[in-house]
Order: structure tokens, then sequence, then C-alpha cells
């Protein structure tokens, strides 16, 4: 990023008071958590080790009810302790703490966001802060299934059926928190998008929608489709970003 633009850009958060960020997988591949769709993503990754007849069946919630171990495999990683918020997910829970944030908007299941402090956060692809039955519909808080998600063990109710997190795999509707952000968008002056392709529909027309009204920002190591719509276009290491706003941002208090 040039100096020009750096300087534009910081004016830009400088005088936001309304900020939706709009993150993807991206944002945490520097924390050890690798995204899905790339060479070496999680799609590629778990295809191999299970066998699966195509890659994205590991959300498919169909292939789940017959076969759920794959999914909690995977959930292991997630609750890994060795992965922790990076940098650019601290640098939006700082905006929020300066109270600059009106909504985070994440595809991501990581709960990362909240780890750095985040707490306006809507998780449009669901969460595993709360579970269910499969079988008998029982509400399960995520301290009762904790132990079994670290292990990748598929948890099961005293009903007999096995206990999946409030993920939203393919074949399910997102959550109503979604659809409500999206007709009743959030008081928004600028529009953060960090770490996502706005390939995965609905959610990333949350954030085409936005961009229509507000000075908007994405940034990415590559171009997506869609970078003719936003003010500012940014092709480079998150994490580097998110550094030389907050560092210029510090500066001024």
């Amino acid at each position: 990023m040039d100096k020009n633009t750096l300087t534009k850009i910081v004016e830009l958060f400088k005088s936001a008071n309304n900020i939706t960020v709009f993150t993807g997988a991206g944002i945490s591949t520097s924390c050890g958590i690798p995204d899905f769709r790339g060479a070496n993503g999680l799609y590629s990754f778990v295809q191999k080790k299970y066998n699966l007849p195509y890659p994205e069946a590991i959300f498919d919630i169909n292939y789940f009810k017959k076969h759920p171990e794959p999914f909690f495999d995977l959930s292991k990683e997630i609750f890994d302790n060795k992965i922790k918020p990076s940098l650019s997910h601290r640098f939006v829970a700082w905006l929020e703490e300066q109270n600059k944030i009106s909504l985070v908007m994440t595809q991501n299941i990581d709960m990362l966001h909240q780890r750095a402090g985040s707490n306006n956060v809507i998780e449009c692809h669901g969460t595993y802060l709360s579970a269910h039955c499969v079988n008998c519909n029982k509400f399960y808080d995520i301290k009762e299934i904790e132990s079994s998600l670290k292990k990748g063990e598929v948890p099961y109710c005293n009903c007999g059926g096995f206990i999946k997190p409030d993920i939203v795999f393919f074949g399910e509707q997102l959550p109503i928190k979604f659809f409500d952000a999206y007709h009743t968008p959030p008081n928004t002056d600028l529009l953060l998008i960090i770490g996502t392709s706005l390939m995965v529909q609905p959610a990333a027309s949350f954030a085409l929608k936005l961009a229509q009204y507000s000075s908007s920002i994405i940034v990415n190591l590559e171009p997506t489709e869609y970078d003719q719509l936003f003010t500012y276009s940014i092709y480079e290491n998150l994490d580097s970003f998110s550094k030389e706003v907050w560092d210029n941002l510090k500066k001024e208090e």
C-alpha cells in the first residue's frame, strides 16, 4: 500500500464512527487455520484424509447425519489452544474499544473474533457456542460438549442421538440474525471487508449490499470479481494492512 493510499484510508478510519466489518477465512489463516478453497485448504485436506465423495461433504447436513466423525475430527483443530486471534482480529476488537464498530459479521466458525475481544459479532454460518441433539432437539451449551470437541469425539445426548453444534451446514438455513441484519443493515459509514473472496452466498450479499451506501475497503491477497464496487481494494497480507492502519491510528490518540 503506497503512502498516499494509506493516508486516505487512515483518514477514513479516523472519521468513521460506525464501521461494519465483514470477514472470511483469510483473516484466520495466519492463526494456523487454513482457508477452505485454497490449494492447501481445508476441503482438500479433509477429502484426502477421509476419502469423502466430494470436498464439501464434511459440511453437508445429509452426509453429516450418516458420518459425523470427520466434522468432529476437524472441529478439534479449531479448539486447539495453540490457535490465537490474529493481529487483524485484535485490530477489529480495538476498533470496538474505541466505539467505532457498528457490527462484525463473520463467515467464520472459529470464534476468534470473540476471543480477541469483539462483542458485537454475528456468525452468519452459525456457532459452536450452542448445540442441539439431532434426534430429540435438546439444547446444549458449548461447555457441556467442549471436552468432546477438544478431543475430536462425537458428543452424544442422553437419548442416544449425537449432538450437533449450531453450525450452518449446506442444506440448512442461515441464522435469523443474519437476515435481520441484511434486511435492516446497521448504520454504516465505513465498510471493511477482510479475507473473503465474496463467493459464498447468501452471506456475501450482505457486504455487497452495504458497499452501495458507504465508503468501503476490501483487503485480500488476491483480487475478487467484485473489487470495482469498493472505494479501495488492497492486495496485501491482512495483518500487515491492519498493523499499518492501527499504528497510524494510535499515533493520533
